[in-house]
């Protein structure tokens, strides 16, 4: 099978035998062309990363995190456990996509930060570092548990927590960063 592809900082046209495509770089390219579609992806596969880790916190020493049911709970304050789990799960995903669209129309393109893989996994972190802060600063104190003795930025409920808090939306961006990974922007002379 034979590939002809196009190159964004060079514009040249490349012809490959399939089998010679790297895919990172493959993937790059598409990203680059499908920012939408990528973004949702990378969006999807954050979210569901982190959502399963911060499951497993407990075997690090850390408090569990369970947002699925954390925004069920909100949501169907009266519903079964499995009606709050499920519930919460889609409104939790769909976060995740709607901030990977945010993070990749929005915020990607005005982070000072090369675009290489590297970069892009900055970028990715740094942007989950901006919604731990209004997570544990706001969402956990003020909408998951009002009135419950959280105190600023969540302290009241130590340190471990507002950790993983942090940890949680710090692997949502690296995973985010790994998979919305566009190429360079072509600069006009």
């Amino acid at each position: 099978m034979v590939v002809t592809s196009t190159s964004l900082s060079t514009g040249a046209s490349v012809t490959s035998d399939a089998s010679d495509v790297d895919p990172l770089t493959s993937w790059r390219l598409w990203t680059s062309r499908h920012p939408v579609g990528a973004s949702l992806i990378a969006g999807a596969v954050g979210t569901h990363m982190a959502t399963v880790l911060g499951l497993w916190f407990h075997g690090i020493g850390l408090p569990n995190l369970n947002w699925p049911t954390t925004n069920g709970a909100v949501i169907f304050p009266k519903g079964s456990a499995v009606a709050q789990f499920w519930g919460g799960y889609v409104v939790h995903t769909l976060d995740g996509l709607v901030f990977g669209l945010l993070f990749a129309l929005l915020v990607h393109s005005k982070l000072p930060l090369p675009n290489t893989s590297l970069g892009n996994i900055a970028k990715g972190i740094l942007y989950g570092t901006v919604l731990a802060i209004i997570s544990a600063g706001w969402m956990v104190p003020y909408v998951y548990d009002p009135h419950s003795g959280a105190g600023l930025f969540s302290t009241g409920f130590g340190g471990k927590l507002v950790f993983a808090i942090f940890l949680w939306h710090w692997i949502f961006g690296f995973f985010l960063g790994v998979l919305y990974n566009p190429l360079p922007r072509r600069t006009s002379h």
